[in-house]
């Protein structure tokens, strides 16, 4: 479409933004309400067909349930010549893939402020009870101030209160991002949700998505069956407790994973906290049934928005390499070693193929086992005797929780100190082993003392940039909030204000601090002032904060009026720069008056 074309008498196309599976998309400028938008219309070659126009539609309905900061919003629908279109809110900026490949490595603490503003979108989604189902950095738009709008709910899924079944329908989404149970055709859910956002996280850690392939099948058989890779081993720096919120988020069981995605935003908000410093990795805890469950390609086929082409499948040749070991005599789980499958799955396929399979080793372990049975009978009188159970001493003074343990016929070997909001200073606010575990009588036990609660001083940020200041206020344990303002007078990108003052003491465990970051000076699209006279260009430069210079300039137009403007007419102006007219003296115009009147006395 040619940039200048109307759409409906009211959108000018100003220029194209790219092209999509079902749309083309246009910036476009509503000359009724005088404000850039996004119009999107159905692709000619497919806007008569059914299932095209469907998903279309959809869009429309899901994005008119959403309002949120940052969900991009849906201002009007129409028709033109027959084709449908959408005008949506425009956002100045770049997609996240793009801003990563721009920005990367990003701080630590501006990826958890990206993800948070995601999750508060699609939380705001889901409890609208929309699934976007198509989850990926390039339906992440960052505006020019930094706040994150998410679009494109062309195939999202409205849920109704009884629950939807699972379809025999095409698997719809982007490859890269799909969640397990999708692959396998199961119906997507706020779990698939929260699996993209996870995979996310891991590409703007990491610039590069967790599997990759030639075909979408081979992608999708690794977020099947292959663990999440660690982002540690890319960057050794990043905190455990961040690399934690892809793992819990990407899990192959969804029951692993966080139960919304307000959850998975509460543990992403104290992830670079340093008291979680000494943090584990997450390990999930699948059951059997579900983890590490070979796709059924044939019946849920792949549909992309940008499909590539399969390749021949490697699930017949992997199924004919195990039924030649099952006949062969090898064990289970020496079967499933050769062809890196579970041994679920490879005694599913000996059954299926009525091939009888042995478990290496099965009747010596058995006889073991009962040899093992037999002793223990006999020694557990013995044995029950010689241990005893870790009594509770939590919140008991030191010397108290000492004497109950001697009691038990324990000992305290070491001590250690933590604060702590709940216990007071002094007491024990854990024992380790825990209560109720069963230990040897005359064994030592360690006991965790209450530091009470540590305070932490706050300095003065005012003029630090923004991810030095997050940084060190995180590695103290703060969250951190980031606000944007317009300023002339700071730069881009440095801290203006804080909401707590310099110098205050606080408990880093509750507290959250919101930052002020200058946005860099507001700038305006100049209008044209020539032909205006010297006091309405006044007027408008008092009204918009513009600050002017005059040059007064010989001319024929009257007294006063501007005749010239720089910069020209439509540019991008900053505020903290001036704006310079041209101003008529009027002395041409006099001049030819007085000649004009002095030819007629003369006459």
């Amino acid at each position: 479409m040619e940039q200048g074309t109307m759409i409906d008498n009211r959108y000018q196309i100003v220029r194209p933004l790219g092209d999509g599976g079902m749309a083309n998309v246009f910036q476009a400028y509503d000359t009724y309400l005088k404000r850039d938008v996004t119009l999107k219309m159905i692709r000619f070659d497919i806007k008569d067909q059914p299932e095209a126009l469907a998903r279309f539609q959809k869009e429309a309905k899901a994005a008119t349930t959403l309002v949120n900061d940052h969900i991009v919003q849906l201002y009007d629908a129409g028709e033109a010549e027959g084709n449908p279109y959408l005008v949506m809110e425009y956002v100045a900026g770049m997609d996240l893939k793009s801003y990563i490949k721009a920005h990367f490595p990003i701080p630590y603490q501006e990826v958890v402020d990206i993800m948070e503003q995601v999750l508060e979108a699609v939380s705001a989604a889901h409890k609208a009870g929309i699934i976007h189902r198509d989850l990926k950095p390039q339906n992440i738009l960052i505006n020019e101030q930094g706040q994150v709008k998410i679009t494109d709910f062309g195939i999202a899924l409205a849920q109704n209160k009884f629950g939807l079944p699972a379809t025999k329908e095409p698997i719809i989404g982007s490859i890269h991002y799909l969640a397990p149970e999708v692959t396998r055709g199961q119906q997507a859910s706020e779990k698939s949700d929260i699996y993209a956002l996870g995979v996310i996280l891991y590409e703007m850690l990491t610039n590069q998505v967790p599997y990759q392939g030639d075909t979408a099948d081979r992608i999708a058989y690794q977020h099947a069956e292959v663990p999440m890779p660690y982002v540690k081993d890319f960057d050794p720096e990043i905190p455990q407790p961040l690399e934690n919120v892809i793992l819990r988020a990407t899990a192959k069981d969804g029951k692993d994973r966080y139960f919304t995605t307000e959850d998975m935003a509460e543990d992403l908000q104290t992830s670079l906290s340093k008291r979680r410093s000494g943090e584990g990795r997450f390990v999930p805890e699948a059951s059997d049934e579900t983890k590490l469950v070979t796709p059924d390609w044939n019946s849920h086929p792949f549909v992309e928005d940008d499909p590539e082409e399969s390749a021949t499948e490697e699930k017949n040749d992997v199924e004919s390499r195990i039924i030649d070991y099952g006949q062969k005599g090898y064990a289970v789980k020496e079967i499933a070693e050769q062809v890196d499958r579970t041994p679920k799955f490879v005694r599913e396929v000996l059954d299926k193929n009525g091939i009888k399979y042995r478990s290496k080793k099965k009747w010596f372990v058995l006889a073991f086992f009962l040899l093992v049975i037999a002793g223990a009978t006999a020694s557990f009188t013995i044995a029950k005797n010689s241990y005893t159970a870790v009594p509770d001493v939590t919140n008991l003074s030191e010397s108290a929780a000492k004497s109950k343990l001697s009691d038990a016929g324990l000992s305290v070997g070491t001590t250690a100190m933590a604060s702590s909001k709940s216990v007071s200073k002094g007491d024990v606010i854990k024992v380790v082993p825990g209560v109720g575990r069963s230990v040897k009588k005359s064994s030592s036990v360690k006991l965790v003392i209450s530091s009470g609660t540590d305070t932490v001083s706050i300095s003065d940020y005012s003029g630090w940039d923004y991810s030095k200041a997050a940084n060190q206020l995180t590695n103290k344990g703060i969250t951190v909030k980031k606000k944007t303002e317009n300023s002339t007078s700071v730069p881009s990108g440095q801290v203006m204000s804080q909401s707590i003052a310099a110098g205050s003491d606080v408990d880093p465990s509750d507290t959250t601090i919101t930052l002020t970051v200058s946005d860099g000076a507001k700038s305006l699209t100049l209008p044209d002032l020539t032909g205006k006279s010297q006091s309405d260009a006044v007027n408008w430069a008092n009204q918009n904060q513009v600050s002017l210079a005059f040059t007064i300039t010989d001319s024929n137009k009257p007294s006063g009026t501007v005749i010239a403007q720089d910069p020209a007419a439509g540019s991008k102006f900053t505020l903290d720069k001036t704006l310079t007219l041209q101003v008529s003296s009027g002395a041409s115009a006099a001049s030819s008056s007085s000649q004009s009147d002095n030819g007629n006395k003369n006459n």
